[in-house]
């Protein structure tokens, strides 16, 4: 009895402390940087005030949802293939909605950011369909591995054809999108991304339970009753469309997929789903926020100094943290 009030108090902790430091990295997402801002400044007509909305909010709400999107996906991805290195980016998901991506805007595909969207779902898909081919036919994990590296050079290769044929100024746009930042989304494009994320939570919240079943394998699952096929396709079908969507509007964002969920297993210590999902989600917010801080140095090189030192660890520690 007094383990699990322990235990209680430990999951209670856990979410007060990343609830204040997303709160306190938010408030400084928005009001500190090259231009300080105040609450008095934030008038109807002032320069402070369309910096604020124009800017400094689009920006929050890009790395809010792109730290549960990607922390959330990446923990179902790493739990469905059992494997503590999977990830969309690791897996080749976020290649696949990349290539997405550069056909929208290199080949002439695009159809405004619902198009673009629409691209980098299908890639993500795609890919998520090769990997789960793979993963029915080998059961040992570091195949998947494998496979994610060989799709991403492919795509490299497929992305570097587009690029001879397209023009200076479609090149240029998607030389910039590469490069990851969450400072591209723009306000009237808040609620795409926005519903985005909501359908594909929605996906991965209604499989919790074969998700804290899969962990010990699909024959136990089975054992419980839980339909492991549609369990299995609900997964990849909302891990996709969160890689795709955080892909489409911030561009490609490395390590927060495969890092988040082993940092959140070692602040809670536990493999329920319906613990761990909240808690990756809060662990990729408070990442993903923090990495703002630092607007001068490329995105992905901040969230590589977090996420190289996690990996090696789970590497060292001899196939993974979470058992």
């Amino acid at each position: 009895m007094a383990g699990e009030r322990r235990f209680e108090y430990r999951i209670l902790a856990g979410f007060a402390l990343l609830v204040a430091l997303a709160f306190v990295l938010s408030y400084l997402t928005l009001f500190s940087g090259s231009v300080g801002l105040s609450w008095s400044d934030l008038s109807l007509n002032s320069v402070e005030s369309r910096i604020f909305w124009d800017i400094r909010v689009p920006r929050l709400v890009a790395a809010v949802l792109s730290g549960i999107s990607l922390a959330v996906a990446g923990l179902s991805l790493q739990t469905l293939f059992r494997n503590p290195l999977a990830g969309p980016f690791v897996l080749g998901i976020s290649s696949g909605a990349s290539l997405g991506v550069a056909l929208s805007l290199l080949a002439g595909f695009s159809f405004g950011y619902f198009g673009v969207l629409s691209a980098a779902s299908v890639g993500a898909i795609a890919v998520t369909l090769v990997v789960m081919t793979v993963a029915a036919r080998f059961e040992n994990s570091t195949v998947l591995l494998i496979v994610g590296l060989l799709v991403g050079y492919f795509i490299d290769a497929l992305v570097s054809l587009l690029i001879v044929g397209s023009d200076a100024e479609s090149l240029r746009v998607y030389v910039s999108w590469g490069m990851g930042s969450f400072g591209r989304l723009t306000s009237d494009c808040i609620w795409i991304y926005a519903l985005s994320v909501l359908v594909g939570l929605a996906l991965l919240v209604l499989s919790v339970r074969y998700l804290n079943a899969a962990r010990m394998g699909d024959d136990f699952a089975k054992g419980l009753g839980v339909n492991v096929r549609r369990g299995r396709m609900t997964v990849l079908l909302g891990a996709s469309l969160l890689a795709a969507a955080s892909t489409a509007f911030c561009g490609p964002v490395a390590f927060v997929g495969i890092a988040v969920p082993h940092l959140a297993f070692m602040l809670f210590k536990t493999s329920n789903h319906r613990v761990l999902m909240p808690a990756s989600a809060l662990c990729g917010i408070v990442l993903c926020l923090a990495a703002c801080q630092f607007s001068k140095i490329p995105l992905n090189a901040v969230l590589s100094l977090v996420g190289v030192p996690v990996v090696l660890w789970v590497i060292v520690r001899g196939g993974g943290i979470r058992k």
